[in-house]
């Protein structure tokens, strides 16, 4: 069974965004001039060279194609995009995902899109998580000790706060428990 890996896509995005100059030094010199370019370079080489795959949300694709805009390169959108594709499995969401990534997102100190994307991983998985932030490292340690120490009740109380919930659903206390297989690694 191939090894499945998410990369944060901050991350991904400043491997997309390299440009030729840059890959042509670090495959002729071994580095770009920057370390933390070259980590990165490494980090996919190492991947490819292992045969693991790296899966996508499709909320990480709009994440890179927002930053795209922000930083006025949008015309590179279909060029990167069709890189991702080429190297990512990209897999949809869905509503149970988004569920408990509101667990999540409202438990631990994290962005919206952090949250959805420790979801993501355990619904679909995927135990390799691969990031740059610290605070997204500290909330995922954060809600391990949290399992750890209370199993799955403080999830079980968030969902009986909501009106409209009936629970929690068992798909979201099975794939929580994932949590325990999620291995992180900081870059």
């Amino acid at each position: 069974m191939q090894e499945t890996i998410f990369i944060d896509s901050d991350i991904l995005f400043m491997f997309f965004a390299l440009n030729e100059e840059k890959i042509n030094n670090f495959h002729s010199s071994g580095t770009t001039g920057n370390l933390e370019l070259d980590g990165i370079i490494n980090l996919i080489n190492e991947i490819e060279s292992k045969n693991q795959v790296i899966y996508l949300s499709e909320f990480s694709i709009l994440e890179i194609v927002c930053v795209l805009n922000r930083l006025n390169s949008s015309y590179k959108t279909g060029e990167i995009l069709t890189k991702i594709y080429r190297i990512c499995d990209v897999l949809p969401l869905n509503d149970q995902m988004i569920k408990l990534a509101w667990y999540i997102g409202s438990n631990y100190t994290l962005h919206s899109g952090d949250a959805l994307h420790i979801s993501f991983c355990l619904f679909n998985n995927i135990f390799n998580l691969i990031i740059k932030d610290t605070e997204f490292y500290n909330a995922i340690i954060n809600l391990r000790t949290d399992l750890k120490n209370n199993g799955t009740q403080n999830l079980i109380d968030y969902f009986d706060s909501i009106s409209f919930s009936r629970g929690v659903p068992d798909t979201i206390l099975r794939k929580f428990n994932n949590l325990n297989k999620l291995k992180i690694r900081k870059i």
